[in-house]
């Protein structure tokens, strides 16, 4: 755990949630590990963004209450991203909604929408990005990268090697899976302090094709890109693959990544207050 910063300033960032339908009933959530990984170790303070149906979507379609936010957090999640759906909320064009939006471990459009407009009002303010497994999918896809739909197809080693462990126990499902080896000249290297690392890994789809404005910075050895940054951001605007969050009082990458985040968002509020932004 990171001691609080000496000068009492403690940046809130917004934090995605996704789309969970029980007996009927539509709920909001998100897993506790996100919010206790950013309040002990980026320090920050943190406000739950809630997911958005396509009827609600013209009435907040610019995200207002980011404006008062220092960051950004896109979780990861189980269910795939809907390249269309994404596409078109993030053109401002959301298609209608239908009773096939949310399906369990296949598909959330109402969170496909919250954060395509997320990431549109972050890049617009120039805010820190920090995007989790199907976080990083999504700033791929929104700046028009595209997806393997499945990594099994691709390569079937890639299969093996991404999926998720399910005959182990939760906790030990995101143990380390694989090495990735990082970019010499990215952001990620001098935060992690090293050339490799070691990471967990529990997706089904995967970077295809790398949007032109996002940077590879990290890569598993079967080729698949397992980091990118923002090309040209003002500040730390980063997804990865793995999960950050799950193992971070024991891993020191996770660490590291979770402090330089909170770092920028302090960063961005000290600036945004003094009117520089």
């Amino acid at each position: 755990m990171i001691p609080q910063r000496a000068d009492a300033v403690r940046a809130v960032v917004g934090v995605t949630s996704n789309r969970l339908v029980t007996d009927g009933v539509h709920r909001d959530w998100l897993r506790r590990k996100y919010v206790q990984a950013l309040v002990r170790y980026a320090d920050v303070a943190c406000v739950i963004l809630p997911t958005i149906d396509a009827e609600d979507a013209e009435l907040d379609n610019d995200l207002a209450i980011m404006g008062r936010l220092d960051g950004l957090i896109l979780t990861g999640d189980e269910s795939n991203i809907d390249a269309a759906m994404f596409s078109s909320c993030a053109s401002g064009r959301p298609k209608l909604a239908s009773q096939h939006d949310v399906r369990a471990g296949v598909r959330d459009r109402p969170r496909d929408r919250l954060s395509a407009a997320a990431i549109k009002k972050a890049v617009a303010l120039g805010m820190p990005i920090l995007g989790i497994c199907r976080g990083l999918q999504e700033l791929n896809v929104y700046f028009g990268g595209t997806l393997h739909q499945s990594l099994s197809e691709w390569r079937q080693e890639s299969g093996h090697m991404h999926a998720e462990k399910a005959g182990l126990p939760r906790d030990r499902q995101y143990d380390t899976a694989h090495s990735v080896k990082l970019c010499p000249d990215g952001v990620l290297r001098p935060i992690a302090g090293a050339v490799e690392a070691q990471v967990n890994s529990l997706h089904n789809q995967g970077i295809e094709r790398l949007a032109a404005e996002l940077k590879p910075e990290a890569w598993a050895s079967d080729g698949l890109i397992e980091a990118a940054s923002v090309t040209g951001a003002p500040t730390l605007q980063i997804g990865v693959q793995w999960h950050p969050e799950w193992h971070v009082e024991t891993d020191p990458l996770s660490k590291q990544l979770f402090n330089a985040f909170g770092a920028a968002c302090v960063t961005y509020r000290l600036e945004s207050e003094r009117g520089v932004l």
